[in-house]
């Protein structure tokens, strides 16, 4: 039996170009869908794009010049991580219209900061996740609706 036939290996992968590709699509897709926001709004979202695609421009040009490649899932826990994180993020984006921006944002960032922990379900653990959520998720609430005048989702029983 050969070696290659023996074990089976993952093909590396120019990570470079990978990211800095997802980097221009979220680019363009967050610029054509964010039009119709309040001019302070819009003024925020366009630096964020403009310094994303900057960014990813060079990160491109990185993988043709230098290139770091990579291994994706090498392992089943990364995998296993990965496909969970995604699915907490998709279940995020299904409760934004229904329950609104703040309900959903507390719900799904405290159970994603249990997620990433190493000690899940301590005290401590718990009491640090419950501070740090009520903290970021009202900053952000704060910083994007009443200052920037971003509007946020609503609850599909708010008008």
């Amino acid at each position: 039996m050969t070696e290659s036939g023996s074990k089976k290996q993952t093909q590396q992968v120019n990570s470079d170009l990978i990211v800095g590709g997802f980097s221009l699509f979220l680019g363009g897709v967050v610029f054509f869908s964010t039009r119709g926001l309040s001019r302070l709004g819009s003024v925020f979202v366009d630096y964020v794009v403009g310094a994303l695609v900057v960014l990813a421009a060079l990160v491109i040009i990185k993988g043709f010049v230098k290139p770091s490649y990579i291994r994706f899932f090498d392992s089943t826990a990364e995998r296993n991580n990965v496909v969970a994180g995604v699915g907490i993020l998709l279940l995020y984006l299904i409760a934004l219209p229904i329950f609104g921006f703040l309900p959903s944002s507390y719900f799904f960032y405290f159970c994603f900061n249990l997620y990433l922990a190493e000690d899940r379900f301590t005290p401590k653990n718990l009491a640090v996740s419950l501070v740090l959520t009520l903290v970021v998720v009202t900053a952000f609430y704060i910083i994007f609706s009443g200052f920037l005048e971003v509007p946020l989702p609503q609850s599909m029983w708010q008008d």
